[in-house]
């Protein structure tokens, strides 16, 4: 019996919405994050965008993972340091995109919307 050549797996892909879900951003965001390279969209046929999943994954998994190298702030919140350039980058977009610039805010925001 002969083996049939396996085909290449195709890699898993998300649309901007499912991204901004992830996120939790708008999915405007997502697009001004391709277009400013923070995120490296592939672009159908359609022109329609896709981003890869592990991509995506491995930016979440950043914010996820403990570190040992975690510093309390002057406010008591935990500040990791970058660790990824593109996680950072995207960090830092939404901080200024919806804080106005200001770190500590989006700290406080998340700090009050745990308790």
């Amino acid at each position: 019996m002969t083996k049939k050549p396996e085909e290449p797996q195709q890699p898993t892909l998300y649309t901007p919405a499912e991204v901004a879900n992830f996120f939790r951003v708008d999915p405007k965001t997502v697009t001004r994050w391709a277009r400013t390279g923070t995120l490296n969209p592939v672009t159908l046929p359609s022109g329609h965008r896709r981003y890869h999943a592990s991509e995506i994954h491995r930016l979440l998994q950043v914010g996820n993972t403990p570190d040992p190298d975690t510093r309390p702030a002057a406010d008591g919140a935990a500040i990791p340091p970058p660790s990824n350039p593109r996680a950072n980058a995207i960090l830092n977009a939404v901080i200024r995109d919806y804080f106005d610039g200001d770190p500590v805010a989006l700290i406080k925001a998340v700090r009050d919307g745990l308790h």
